[in-house]
Formats: C-alpha cells, structure tokens, sequence
C-alpha cells in the first residue's frame, strides 16, 4: 500500500511538472532568448539574468487564490501555450498602425507613442532636449549604455519568485528610458501612450529616473483594439532621487479581449515627493501591483487609484507603503465603482520596519456596489515593526444610500 500511494505521488509530481514545462508562450524558448539577445547586443549579464529567470520560470506554478499575493483572483484557467510571444516569435505582425488614440491632455508639452512590435517616436521641445530631458529606446539604452542600468534593471521586482515577475524578467521585449535631469523642472505633462494592436503577449518595461531636485508629470497610457486578445505583461521602475518630484499616471484603458498584468514600482531618496495615481478601466482582467519603497528620511508617497468596472470584468489592485526608515509619509485612497457583474480585489499593506520610527501612514479604500451581483473584495493590512508611529486604515463596501439619490 506504502509502496502504490509513492508511486501515485511521483506520478501525480510528474504530471504537475509537465504541465508547468508546456505552459509556455509560444515561440518562447531558453535557445530563442539567448539567440535574440545576442544578435541585439545585450551585454553579457544582462543575457545571464534573463536565462537564469527563465529557468526558474520554467520551474514555477502559475498563482493560485491559494497564495495571499493572488488572493480573490484566479487565472488557473489561463494558459500561456495559448498565446504567440509575439517579439520572440516569426508571427506576422501586420501593418504599423495607421491611427493612435488621441492623447488624454490638451496639450502634452512631451509626446510620446510607442507602438508595440512597431518601434516609438518621441516629440520633445529642443529647450528640454538641450536640458538633458531625454526618452530613449530602453534597448537602445541596454546596448549603447549598459552602466546606466546593470544595477537597477529589473530591482524593484514586485514578488520575487512569481511566475509572471521570471517571465516578465526572461522576456521583456521593448520599453522606454526615461531620464529628468538633476534640478530640471518639466512645465507641462509627458505624455506616453502605449499601443499594443498585434494579438498575443507583449512584455514592456518603463524605466523612469529623477534625479536630484527635478521634476516633472508623466502620464501613461495603455491601450488596445476592443476585440483584440491581447496579454500585457508589462513593469514600470521609478527611481526618485532626493529632493525630486513626481507625478505619476498610469492610465489602463485596453480593449475589453484583453489582460493586463503589470507593477509599479517606486523607489524614493531623500525628500522625495511621489504622487501616483493607478487608474484601472478597460480590460477583461486588469491587475497592478504598485510599490512606494521609502529608503530616506523625508520621502511623502500620495497613492491615488480610481477603478470602474461593469460586465464581468475583474480588477485587482495590490499596493504597498514600504516605510525602511524613519521620518516618512504617506496616504492612499483608492476608489471605484462597479456594475453589473464586475468583481474589484484591493488588498494593501502598510508596512513599517523596525528603525522605521516617525512613520505616518494612511490607508483607505472605498467601493460603490451599482447592482446586486457586483462584489468588492478589500483587505487592508499593517505590518507594524516600529512604536512611534500613526498608522490606520480604512474600507468601505456599499450601494448608494437612499437619501443620497435625487
């Protein structure tokens, strides 16, 4: 008997091992990675890092609800075999688009699209090009400038040991680079949308770097035709050095075919001053995994997020306030409503280390219910490591009451 229940339980290994090894997008191979990226010229180590995190891709589950880090939201019904790695594969990919959502400010004084599979164009006025402002393939970047990221590409990975967080490492395939200058002050918004028409998976990845006394408004948009079945797995890194300031927006507003997976990462120096905002609209899955690590004293995170769901779209939105030393700050609110059948999961944790004294943080999440089936999931969390600090937080679940209708 001993000896029948091993065998079934090597068997039962076996055939969970197989699984997780065809899950592959396709066109996605150990050989392709290394091949595309030599014939790139990548440096060496970054070559190394994307073969060893696809290994351990190979080796990983999808997420299940099992995992708190994926509580509420179940892909185990997603299979990556189902979609084409279209930067790593000879799929064709049509022709460049000939029209691109219309930008969402009036006039954005830096305008950027970036056409996925089709290359970018960047519009910046020659007085900030002449102050160093710059946008630039993150490729290219990678090639001809490899010292500006061999430290920070791919640091501030949300989840380490994720699956998608190995696949995203292993195989992102474009991006941008985007540098303000030590005490530059960006008038106006820089506004980058992001197109991704060619079914299948695209993996884009944002580096943002302010340095010291700068400051700018970034806003970032990501679309995709209606009907398109699409899967963005996409990463933004922000490094805010001290002193710097930053508004951030990222705008998901893909077609209602497609998922959309990505973190937001900030990394903040002294007297840094960050406010994010993480709007979540058009995709049938829409998950973001946003981070404020606050390393210096005087560092002020402002997370903002706005949601609205309807049909049986489901969005999930996981933050953290990292507070790693004293003297630090932030507030989150995060709001939305939802409609029909849409189902939202916020699950936000504040966490204060141990020397992290003087620690103020705020937390909240407000959910408007618009029909019976609708259903908001929220799980605020303190992780207290320090006792002279101010931490709360606070959620709400509801419909609109009546004496609120006219």
């Amino acid at each position: 008997m001993c000896h029948n229940l091993a065998t079934l339980r090597i068997q039962e290994a076996l055939r969970m091992t197989t699984e997780v090894l065809k899950d592959v997008p396709q066109g996605l191979t150990r050989e392709r990675i290394e091949q595309q990226a030599r014939a790139h010229g990548e440096p060496e180590w970054h070559i190394q890092r994307r073969l060893e995190a696809y290994d351990r891709f190979l080796q990983l589950p999808l997420p299940s609800p099992k995992q708190e880090d994926w509580r509420y939201t179940d892909i185990t019904t997603l299979h990556l075999e189902d979609y084409t790695a279209v930067a790593w594969s000879d799929a064709p990919r049509g022709d460049a688009p000939a029209q691109m959502p219309p930008f969402l400010t009036e006039n954005p004084v830096v305008r950027v699209y970036h056409r996925a599979g089709f290359g970018f164009e960047a519009h910046i006025p020659d007085a900030l090009r002449e102050q160093g402002v710059q946008v630039r393939d993150l490729h290219e970047v990678l090639t001809q400038n490899p010292e500006l990221l061999e430290r920070d590409l791919g640091r501030l990975a949300p989840i380490p040991g994720d699956k998608f967080t190995e696949l995203h490492t292993a195989a992102w395939d474009s991006g941008l680079y985007v540098y303000i200058p030590r005490n530059v002050q960006v008038d106006g918004v820089m506004e980058i949308i992001h197109w991704f028409e060619t079914p299948g998976l695209h993996l884009p990845h944002t580096v943002i770097v302010c340095e010291s006394g700068s400051a700018a408004n970034i806003v970032q948009s990501f679309f995709s035709p209606e009907d398109a079945p699409v899967f963005v797995l996409g990463a933004v890194e922000v490094f805010n050095k001290p002193n710097s300031e930053l508004r951030h927006t990222l705008m998901q507003r893909m077609g209602r075919a497609s998922l959309f997976i990505s973190s937001v990462d900030y990394e903040q120096g002294r007297d840094s001053r960050v406010l994010s905002l993480n709007v979540g609209l058009g995709a049938k899955l829409g998950r973001t995994v946003l981070q404020h690590l606050m390393t210096e004293p005087g560092a002020e995170a402002r997370p903002l997020g706005l949601f609205f769901g309807d049909g049986k779209q489901h969005l999930d939105f996981r933050t953290l306030q990292d507070h790693r030393v004293g003297n630090t700050s932030s507030d989150l609110l995060y709001k939305g409503a939802l409609y029909d059948e849409a189902v939202s999961v916020f699950s936000g944790m504040i966490r204060v280390h141990p020397k992290a004294q003087h620690t103020d943080a705020y937390q909240a999440n407000r959910n408007l219910l618009l029909s019976d089936e609708a259903q908001a999931y929220t799980i605020p969390n303190l992780e207290i490591g320090a006792n002279e600090v101010r931490c709360t937080h606070g959620a709400t679940v509801g419909p609109i009451q009546p004496d609120e209708l006219f």
